[in-house]
């Protein structure tokens, strides 16, 4: 059971750590998930995704609704995306390894696991295994 000592500090650390004061810090971390890119609900080409989903729903043979074609259609896209910048990542830090490189590296793992959880959420509701 947490003591009524350990309540109050607790609250006191909340205080000091609900994100940026200033006008400039908002901005600054508003833009922190555009950084890089990975974190775009969109991928790639709008045309190149809806013809990977119709390929999906020809290719499953049975009723399949567009929004969960397409959302498996998007998910392997970014699938797709971050293996080929994993693939970029280790070859350039074969060239040159940097303690930088290897944390990015890691990074994209947080990436990956939201695309996977996306497409076996979407293989799920539609019946496939």
């Amino acid at each position: 059971m947490t003591s009524i000592r350990q309540i109050e500090a607790n609250r006191a650390n909340a205080t000091r750590s609900t994100g940026p004061k200033t006008a400039g810090g908002k901005a600054r971390s508003s833009q922190n998930a555009l950084r890089h890119g990975l974190a775009r609900t969109t991928i790639g080409d709008p045309a190149e995704v809806a013809t990977f989903a119709v390929a999906i729903a020809c290719g499953l043979g049975h009723q399949i609704t567009p929004a969960s074609a397409m959302a498996l259609a998007q998910s392997k896209l970014a699938l797709l995306r971050l293996r080929r910048l994993r693939q970029m990542m280790l070859a350039g830090l074969l060239a040159a390894p940097t303690p930088a490189g290897l944390k990015r590296l890691k990074g994209l793992e947080r990436y990956e696991r939201a695309a996977l959880v996306q497409q076996r959420r979407t293989v799920r509701s539609l019946g496939l295994k």
